[in-house]
């Protein structure tokens, strides 16, 4: 494979590119989602900032060399492409990683 799409920018999506670099995957990684920003975690973000103590939620993952598209909505899926809003983004693998947990 020379390019793997993870369809999802949130916890699970952030995690799977993080650890396919940890295995020694070298190929092309695009993480897609349709929010405007990085993984963050939700838990704090219901209670800590709506307090005031915490500032900051965006997950430290480490995401160098990874193509990060936010703001793009997926749409469909046919054989090696991911459909979104702005047009289709072509993979050779393809994880969707929407829910908590990586499929």
């Amino acid at each position: 494979m020379d390019r793997i799409v993870i369809v999802g920018a949130g916890l699970a999506g952030g995690r799977v590119a993080v650890e396919l670099r940890a295995a020694g995957f070298t190929g092309g990684i695009v993480l897609l989602g349709a929010e405007e920003h990085l993984p963050y975690d939700r838990p704090p973000l219901s209670k800590g900032v709506l307090s005031g103590r915490v500032e900051e939620t965006t997950l430290p993952l480490d995401l160098d060399g990874v193509e990060v598209q936010l703001g793009r909505r997926a749409v469909g899926l046919r054989p090696g492409a991911v459909e979104t809003d702005a047009g289709p983004v072509s993979y050779d693998g393809l994880v969707i990683a929407t829910g908590a947990t990586p499929v």
